[in-house]
């Protein structure tokens, strides 16, 4: 038991530099969900406050277009020159853009020049941030052995949540401590600025590490790919597919219950903003706690059966939870999204990224993992901008309900033809054939 969960110091370097930009990126992506309303305020005109709710989040899913973009540009240089240095430069991209975003003048000072620096910085973002999931993901894995594997590489997605986490904490910290007025002058840049001296413990801790044993040993025997992308879309695309199906369930529900639902609570439920983020910030702790012990389950179980609970628990746990929330007490609204985006949700990501990178071989596992990633996030990223307007046009709260189960279905239909990757005496998958 406790051979399996302690890592030995090489391996805690490797979890947290391959954690340290996830963590960055995903606290931005809170505090810009959790304070959606206030930067409507500073960046749009205040004549519609629906349509400047609607445009910030436009703006959240603009990654969509470059994040596919970053995976594939940044994915090519970390199967070709190797993780650390790719992921090096990734966060310096991240670490600026996300700080930028705190500097930015409001629209009352520089008019439409504000929300165009809004998109700039996060199109620079998105592209970023297409190179770090599948990057950091593959660090951790490399650095693994077999037996600890899923447990290990579980604190990938664990990072995120905690990333999250600490961006729904700081919003509940300055909006329960700062006047109204304060925060829309100056107190929700606060948490973007925090970027630049987070990004810089970061980039030392991804300076200071080795590059993966498997990847040097792909270029002491001059076996690295040349065209990574081509070689994972002949040879692997089967399993780029599957990536995306499986992901689906994962990063929509991600998105709706933990990202979302804050502003949901606000506009659609009439809670303070204390209480969305709150309720938010429990939910999220439970999913990252769950998320680990899912993953070192997984070592011995194998990574399907957990993602199958997960993704029925979710199905069969949304509608209940968006059904009884308008109408529920406070203190239900947020067991039930703890239940469903916490316990439920943290079920099925436990294993899911272990799985992804032991569908790949080491040559093309960078660039398999983020073509795969980046698919399913084209969708999932758009949600709050999706279910804000379909809310605003058909007046359902079920909306959320609906997308959730529509996600989950897809990957648990995927999960039937994608193989169980977890090692075993009897089930070998490519990761753990190569000699490496």
């Amino acid at each position: 038991m406790s051979e399996i969960s302690s890592p030995n110091r090489e391996q805690r370097k490797s979890l947290i530099a391959g954690a340290v930009g996830n963590f960055v990126e995903w606290f931005d992506y809170g505090i810009y969900g959790f304070l959606a309303v206030t930067i409507s305020t500073v960046f749009f005109p205040s004549d519609d406050p629906t349509a400047a709710l609607l445009a910030t989040f436009g703006i959240f899913a603009l990654p969509v277009i470059t994040r596919p973009l970053g995976g594939v540009f940044f994915a090519r240089f970390g199967d070709t020159i190797g993780r650390k240095q790719t992921l090096s430069l990734v966060l310096i991209l991240m670490s600026l853009s996300t700080a930028g975003i705190g500097f930015i003048p409001s629209y009352e000072a520089i008019g439409v020049a504000a929300p165009i620096l809004l998109i700039v910085a996060r199109i620079i973002q998105g592209f970023s941030a297409g190179g770090e999931y599948a990057g950091g993901a593959a660090l951790i894995a490399e650095s693994s052995p077999p037996a600890k594997r899923g447990f290990l590489v579980s604190f990938m997605p664990a990072s995120t949540g905690l990333g999250l986490l600490a961006g729904s904490l700081m919003a509940f910290l300055l909006s329960s401590t700062l006047s109204p007025e304060a925060m829309h002058d100056w107190g929700w840049r606060v948490a973007f600025i925090l970027a630049l001296p987070l990004g810089a413990i970061g980039l030392y801790i991804r300076l200071k590490l080795e590059e993966t044993d498997a990847f040097r040993e792909l270029v002491s025997t001059g076996d690295v790919a040349t065209s990574p992308l081509k070689e994972t879309i002949s040879q692997h695309g089967h399993r780029v597919l599957q990536v995306a199906g499986i992901a689906l369930a994962q990063t929509v529900c991600y998105y709706v219950l933990l990202v979302y639902t804050p502003t949901f609570m606000r506009t659609d439920l009439g809670l303070q903003q204390w209480q969305s983020l709150l309720s938010t910030s429990l939910a999220i702790a439970f999913y990252v706690a769950t998320i680990v012990v899912s993953g070192r389950i997984s070592d011995r179980t194998g990574r399907k059966p957990l993602m199958i609970i997960g993704g029925v628990l979710m199905l069969l746990a949304v509608f209940p939870t968006f059904f009884l929330m308008p109408v529920a007490p406070f203190f239900l609204v947020a067991t039930l999204q703890s239940l469903t985006g916490g316990i439920a949700l943290g079920i099925y990501t436990g294993p899911l990224v272990c799985s992804w990178v032991e569908l790949f071989p080491t040559r093309v596992r960078y660039s398999g993992v983020a073509a795969g990633f980046s698919l399913a996030v084209i969708v999932s990223v758009s949600s709050p901008f999706v279910l804000t307007w379909l809310i605003s046009t058909t007046g359902s709260k079920l909306m959320p309900a609906i997308y959730v189960a529509a996600s989950c279905v897809v990957s648990l239909l995927t999960l039937i033809k994608t193989p169980e990757t977890a090692p075993a005496k009897d089930n070998e998958n490519i990761f753990a054939m190569e000699k490496n």
